[in-house]
């Protein structure tokens, strides 16, 4: 059936404020129902970078050694459904910060920043940020890793911040926005050091706390040896859609940005230029899972501290990820695209005695969920601006489904999709980023279709189902602000590639 246009608001779930109406939202009626009358638990954001869900053992992963996150998965709730509002790095950390779409809260799909700070005004990120609402709550309020966001911590509610420059050797990180300072070894170790350091010293108080890991993103090569020679390349699973007509994907161009970042203008010198002879997509494999590895281990070392501080059991912790990397599926490599890859990532919420333990298949769990669902979670009103819903029904145990069970992705190729917990259906945007150009872009059945062979989109299989998926994204491209006061590039334009 095709949604009732009276029902599209609220279907949508977009805050009256973000379009400009004058009605109360519905996720604050959810909000004011769902207070946690007891202490104020602590909150941390454990933010992967380029993080696939199908690189993690608790998603089906037999291969990778992941124990520490599945572990997490095993005491909260784990979301099959993990989607990333855009997969590119900016606009992503720009969505869970706001609770918006990036082309609402920060205009560009794009990397799209003034410096690894950030801008000295709020010409972007005007509504509240997640980590505003949590100092209104008396949260000490902390950033560390990669920040990737184009407004100061400072600006957007964080008291304290650490944030990493280059990586992962001969490092550099900005303190509170000061002078920028070296560091010896993994910057990885690092920034574990200050999040183990930041929770002891505020045992007694209540923090909310960003800590990104920039692994697996590259350069995966430039690791701690014990995860760069971890897995054996030729015993490496591939996904099913890396063949075609039989052949693995090979890109010497791709292989150097994955080993050490050459070629982006990185001031990093790797020990050789050469790709070595027989060097495959397996051997990249096998560094991707290795770089995964670490950023368990980086987690087990968090959760360790919190069960030796007494806060394991009153702390809410949220497992993510930016976004996912195509690793050659589909014959393409890195980010930012319309396939399962890049926009499928690990959603995981923890906390005993306030989240289930469950697995949930049935609804779509995204990053500009996450603002309203902590607020909630946290007894705060959730502002009319996000975008997102709360998802603690769910956690809570009381709904397996929301109304709204269906997600909005834009993309930095201005491509645009909704997703549902079976099916994926795509649109692309003019290079002036104001019309759909092409509104029969891509249609995926992904429960029957998982590695999007078939796309459907100009067949008349599942029709009605299709129809109906169309008219909800235009529904949505139509009625989704743009950030305006502000020049910027929404996204990349053409690539016919991708």
């Amino acid at each position: 059936m095709l949604i009732k246009r009276r029902n599209f608001m609220k279907s949508m779930g977009l805050g009256a404020a973000a379009l400009g109406l004058g009605q109360t939202s519905s996720l604050a009626n959810i909000s004011n129902q769902t207070k946690v009358p007891r202490k104020k638990p602590n909150v941390i954001i454990v933010f992967a970078d380029q993080l696939r869900k199908h690189a993690v053992g608790c998603y089906g992963n037999d291969f990778v050694r992941t124990p520490n996150i599945d572990a997490l998965a095993a005491n909260g709730m784990r979301f099959d459904h993990g989607i990333s509002n855009c997969p590119t790095c900016v606009a992503a950390r720009s969505n869970l910060l706001s609770g918006q779409y990036a082309r609402t809260c920060a205009g560009s799909r794009l990397n799209e920043v003034v410096s690894h700070i950030g801008r000295d005004d709020r010409k972007k990120f005007k509504d509240p940020t997640l980590a505003e609402e949590f100092k209104k709550l008396g949260y000490k309020t902390a950033q560390v890793g990669k920040w990737h966001i184009d407004t100061r911590p400072s600006l957007l509610g964080f008291d304290e911040s650490m944030i990493v420059g280059r990586i992962f050797t001969k490092g550099n990180f900005w303190k509170n926005e000061g002078q920028s300072y070296d560091v010896d070894g993994f910057t990885a170790d690092h920034e574990i050091d200050a999040v183990n350091n930041f929770i002891k010293e505020n045992k007694d108080e209540p923090f909310f706390m960003y800590y990104n890991i920039t692994s697996p993103h590259m350069p995966i090569l430039d690791v701690p040896y014990q995860y760069s020679h971890m897995y054996n390349p030729s015993e490496v699973p591939l996904r099913q859609n890396v063949w075609k007509n039989g052949k693995l994907p090979y890109n010497e161009y791709w292989f150097h940005i994955y080993l050490w970042l050459h070629g982006w203008g990185i001031d990093y010198k790797p020990t050789t230029a050469k790709i070595p002879p027989g060097f495959s997509l397996r051997d990249v494999a096998a560094l991707y899972y290795g770089s995964v590895t670490w950023v368990d281990d980086l987690l087990g070392s968090m959760m360790n501290t919190l069960k030796q501080n007494g806060l394991e059991n009153d702390t809410i912790i949220i497992f993510s990820a930016d976004h996912g990397d195509q690793l050659g599926s589909h014959h393409l490599w890195n980010k930012a695209r319309l396939y399962e890859e890049s926009i499928n990532i690990p959603m995981i919420y923890s906390c005993p005695g306030r989240i289930k333990k469950d697995v949930n298949t049935t609804q779509t769990a995204t990053l500009i969920d996450v603002m309203p669902t902590l607020l909630s979670l946290c007894g705060a009103d959730i502002p009319q601006s996000v975008h997102g819903q709360d998802l603690t029904p769910i956690l809570k145990g009381e709904k397996t489904t929301l109304d709204r069970d269906y997600a909005f992705v834009e993309t930095s190729y201005g491509k645009i999709g909704i997703r549902t917990p079976t099916h994926l259906y795509g649109a692309s945007l003019d290079k002036d980023d104001r019309e759909i150009e092409n509104i029969r872009y891509k249609f995926f059945d992904i429960e029957n279709d998982p590695y999007e062979k078939n796309n459907m989109v100009n067949t008349s299989a599942q029709k009605g189902v299709a129809d109906e998926l169309r008219d909800k994204l235009i529904a949505w491209e139509k009625n989704t602000p743009r950030l305006e006061g502000v020049k910027y590039d929404p996204f990349f334009y053409r690539d016919n590639n991708f």
